[in-house]
């Protein structure tokens, strides 16, 4: 049925979607969907062949050893690399260390002539303003080639998809890109540059991490790779290595993670191959948007039902196609907001359209039910309660359990085996949880989170868990024994409990949701397990968690700790067993380990340092000795402020 002529009304039908959609996309709805649509429409390249990266890799680190190097092996590295036209090394030296060593890296560095460093930007409270720069010390600052910021901050969704072009320090001082120094420094034409309303490149990604040329540091240290092979390149060298944390998630990542090296070497490539990419301008944008509703909400009135939605699918169709054409030529589309705009546009005129009339009613519910499942429909309509979505504030107990080392491990399994192992794990942790009464939250790769005083209200909560922790490390330990997962494999656990208030129910959207908890006791019971890693522990809890707890329950006091994400410091413990599995050579442990402690909290680092170094004496396996022992060391060196409580900040997850 076609509309009279002088029905306008899904014409303005279609100038309000085309409104609403156009606005939402001006001022920023769904940033973060429009820039992960836009990131499909990366095309991949090949890159300049003289770009290479000398990486600081694993390997590397296990030749050479941990990782700050001496100063004397980078300018090794550094001389091993004289052939290179330039190189650009994003090494920070801002403190001095040996002054032989400095001295040398310093000679090598205004010897070759050609090596640019980096400053790192410190922006103020609001994230956005620079305030400073961390430089290198002036020995070596003076005898570089030049001076460039390695920033690369992400956006809001953390992803780095730009890089500041250059940044104002407050005294006027201004530094360029690390990638645009040495692309310039290495003849390229730095003009013309295509930049946002921030000053910023948008960085067009060659490819996935890797698709730059890439050779290990000890290999050119060694001379397994010949210094002759680069000849007039351009070298960038930087960490690779996860455990030095310089990795970023970026549009081409494809669930890898690219090294920040690898970022300031796609900058170069671009600046030396000319090949930009920018956004297309907002306003341009939202005129895209609104002009295609517009025209589908002239066309689809006058035209049958089944050709105007073809017709819709192929005018979608057809912009995805063009947007996918351009962004081959450098400028990106808008992808999320036209489609949006084309659908909404479609199915307001459509149920206009429907509604009219009691003849196309029925076909109106029948072209839904192609959108949305009869029985998801049918289950709404009878119970509309069960879309309920809200939560309550309950004081409860929370457990995360993670495996340790599986990752590195299923690296050299067959994905059938591995499932197999992950299912018998499962099984039998989660027949746990279940037998103390908790809640099995979910399961995160090879981790489990559940939790105790939902939805049935108990005031031993912390009880529970810590019963449960208790049990999973004996249950898994049995299964090593017998060999369950396989000869020769075994696995090892990594238990943290946190208990506080959280907000307890149904979390999510109106078309999905999850009963779950949610609070800062969650996030503080997942950074607790994490830290099992610091202390070589097992099982650790917070103080709120062993408060209460029965007597016969032994735990053993940590630390004081301020945990990555959290201001406030929380007491640790590790839990260790029941009082009738204590053997004495375990109790002189934890009797030493109290008094080396109490040392420790004074203040008495020297004190404290004798202590932990008997514990290790007879306990060399004890892994919070050996981490205080470590810290003595340190804070003899470097003491802690006047009025110090105690506390360490964790700055790993």
């Amino acid at each position: 049925m076609a509309f009279k002529d002088k029905d306008i009304r899904p014409l303005v039908i279609a100038i309000i979607c085309g409104v609403l959609t156009a606005g939402f996309f001006f001022f920023g709805a769904f940033a973060s969907v429009q820039l992960r649509m836009q990131d499909l429409l990366y095309v991949n390249r090949h890159p300049q062949p003289d770009v290479v990266i000398v990486a600081i890799d694993d390997v590397s680190l296990q030749a050479i050893g941990r990782w700050p190097w001496d100063r004397r092996v980078v300018a090794q590295l550094i001389r091993s690399l004289g052939t290179a036209r330039i190189v650009g090394l994003d090494v920070n030296f801002p403190e001095p260390s040996n002054p032989e060593s400095d001295q040398e890296l310093a000679d090598v560095i205004a010897g070759t002539g050609n090596v640019v460093l980096p400053v790192e930007i410190n922006y103020g409270a609001d994230g956005k303003t620079p305030v400073g720069a961390l430089t290198p010390i002036e020995s070596i600052r003076a005898v570089a080639a030049s001076l460039a910021h390695s920033n690369t901050p992400p956006d809001a969704d953390g992803v780095v998809r730009r890089v500041p072009f250059s940044v104002t320090l407050p005294d006027g001082t201004t530094y360029h890109a690390f990638g645009e120094i040495v692309a310039r420094r290495a003849g390229a034409r730095v003009v013309g540059v295509p930049l946002d309303s921030r000053g910023n490149l948008l960085v067009p990604f060659v490819g996935a991490p890797g698709t730059i040329r890439t050779v290990s540091a000890v290999d050119v240290i060694t001379g397994a790779v010949s210094a002759e092979s680069f000849r007039d390149a351009i070298v960038f060298v930087g960490a690779t290595a996860p455990d030095l944390h310089d990795e970023r998630t970026v549009p081409t990542s494809n669930g890898e993670f690219m090294s920040g090296i690898e970022i300031h070497a796609n900058v170069t490539d671009a600046l030396l191959s000319r090949a930009f990419v920018s956004e297309l301008p907002k306003p341009y944008g939202a005129l895209i948007v609104f002009a295609l509703a517009l025209a589908l909400g002239l066309f689809i009135p006058r035209v049958r039902v089944r050709v105007g939605s073809l017709a819709s699918l192929g005018v979608i169709f057809a912009y995805v196609v063009v947007a996918v054409i351009f962004a081959a030529r450098g400028l990106f589309l808008p992808l999320l907001f036209p489609v949006i705009g084309m659908v909404i546009t479609y199915l307001a005129v459509m149920v206009y359209r429907y509604v009219r009339t009691n003849a196309e009613r029925s076909y109106l519910r029948t072209a839904f039910e192609k959108y949305v499942s009869p029985s998801v429909i049918a289950s709404l309509m009878a119970h509309p309660e069960q879309l309920s979505i809200g939560g309550e504030r309950r004081r409860m107990t929370v457990l995360f359990a993670d495996l340790r080392g599986f990752t590195s491990l299923s690296e050299h399994m067959d994905p059938t085996e591995l499932v197999s192992i992950l299912n018998r794990y499962f099984d039998a942790m989660t027949d746990i949880v279940f037998e103390e009464q908790g809640v099995l939250d979910k399961y995160m790769g090879d981790a489990i989170m559940a939790f105790w005083g939902a939805p049935i209200e108990t005031t031993d909560h912390n009880v529970r868990a810590i019963r449960t922790a208790l049990r999973m490390r004996g249950r898994l330990w049995m299964m090593n024994r017998d060999e369950q997962f396989g000869r020769g494999i075994a696995l090892h656990l990594g238990i943290g409990v946190s208990t506080g208030e959280v907000v307890v129910g149904n979390m999510g959207s109106s078309k999905r949701f999850d009963y779950t908890v949610m609070g800062d006791t969650v996030n503080l019971g997942s950074r607790v397990e994490g830290l099992n890693k610091e202390y070589g522990t097992e099982i650790l809890a917070t103080e709120e968690t062993v408060r209460g707890l029965p007597h016969n329950y032994v735990v053993r006091q940590l630390d004081l700790v301020a945990v990555k994400g959290r201001t406030e410091a929380v007491r640790l413990y590790e839990v260790i067993g029941l009082t009738e599995q204590m053997t004495p050579e375990v109790r002189d442990k934890l009797d030493r380990f109290s008094r080396a402690l109490a040392l420790y909290e004074r203040g008495d680092f020297r004190g404290a340092d004798l202590a932990f170094a008997d514990i290790l004496q007879l306990h060399p396996h004890d892994g919070p000795s050996l981490l205080f022992w470590q810290r003595c060391t340190h804070l003899q060196e470097h003491p802690p402020a006047e009025g110090w409580n105690g506390a360490w900040a964790m700055h790993t997850k």
